[in-house]
């Protein structure tokens, strides 16, 4: 294809709420050395794209701004230093940084955040997988270290984060406990997961009692309150903030914050247990590029279970 001059991105100028997010048109990025030229074919809304908007995270990315992390879509062009991937090759990933967003049509991308899709995963779950099923693999598997017959909570399971933490647990035989509004019960057990707590009718940390493995990505007070269930050789690993490591050794027990990274072997295999139907990735909403606040909304008010996405090309 001929690669236009100019694109469609969904950008800030100033921090705030969704109405913030307006599509406006930008040239389409050179590739640099390391990088490819993605054309976007889709793009997820995750809880780091929310605190950008709201905050910058605290600063530190100045408007104006391009958001999002992960996507999906088709190199159009390639750095010269570039080997492993051709013109016509289809991809996902996730940034290393929020420097440049993937809110857009078009996006320049290092090819280290990049790995080629198997062709049994559509746009819309190579868009959704990335980033959360990258945060959920390194909080069970990798910081988390779940193991067989291990009794694993997990706040917020219906989420992004939450619902792939689920079934990675789950495939490593650990029975999961599930925090969440009593709406994510029909998610949860689609997915298998068979301890389902409504955190809004019933205090879920004194029903549940000591577990091995808290896996949080709420943060706040659901993380103090975690602490509690804590054990001897209990694990918590949260994704917001950090947690009281003092209070969870005094417990004798361990607490760390994930910060994420993008690891390609990881990626592919999280997308393997997709292709071969192991783990589901939850789709809510698909939305074009033009209803990025909408797709804000539908994140920030939590009434949206499983991955809301955005699709460029409509």
């Amino acid at each position: 294809m001929t690669i236009p001059a100019t694109m469609r991105a969904a950008r800030i100028h100033a921090y705030g709420g969704p109405e913030q997010l307006v599509v406006e048109d930008l040239p389409v990025p050179p590739t640099a050395p390391g990088e490819v030229l993605v054309e976007v074919h889709g793009t997820s809304v995750n809880g780091a794209d929310l605190e950008l908007r709201r905050t910058g995270f605290d600063g530190y990315y100045s408007p104006p701004r391009t958001l999002g992390l992960d996507l999906c879509g088709v190199v159009r062009a390639v750095a010269d230093d570039v080997d492993g991937f051709a013109v016509g090759d289809r991809v996902h990933g996730r940034r290393s940084s929020a420097a440049r967003g993937t809110y857009s049509t078009f996006a320049a991308v290092d090819a280290a955040d990049l790995i080629s899709v198997p062709e049994e995963l559509d746009d819309v779950v190579a868009a959704a997988v990335p980033l959360v099923g990258l945060a959920a693999w390194q909080a069970v598997v990798e910081v988390g270290r779940a193991a067989r017959g291990e009794r694993v909570l997990i706040h917020g399971a219906g989420g992004g984060v939450g619902h792939l933490a689920a079934q990675f647990a789950l495939h490593l035989g650990a029975h999961v406990i599930a925090s969440d509004v009593a709406e994510a019960r029909e998610l949860l057990e689609r997915i298998g997961v068979r301890e389902i707590h409504d955190f809004r009718a019933t205090d879920v940390i004194a029903e549940v009692g000591t577990v091995d493995l808290v896996i949080d990505p709420v943060g706040g007070p659901v993380t103090a309150a975690s602490l509690a269930a804590l054990g001897s050789g209990s694990r918590l690993v949260t994704l917001v903030g950090q947690p009281d490591q003092d209070a969870a050794a005094a417990r004798g027990a361990q607490a760390a914050m994930l910060d994420s990274w993008m690891d390609r072997d990881h990626l592919a295999r999280i997308d393997d247990l997709v292709r071969t139907g192991e783990v589901t990735v939850e789709v809510a909403e698909v939305l074009p590029l033009e209803q990025a606040a909408r797709a804000h909304e539908l994140v920030e008010s939590g009434v949206a279970q499983g991955k809301v996405v955005l699709d460029p090309r409509r």
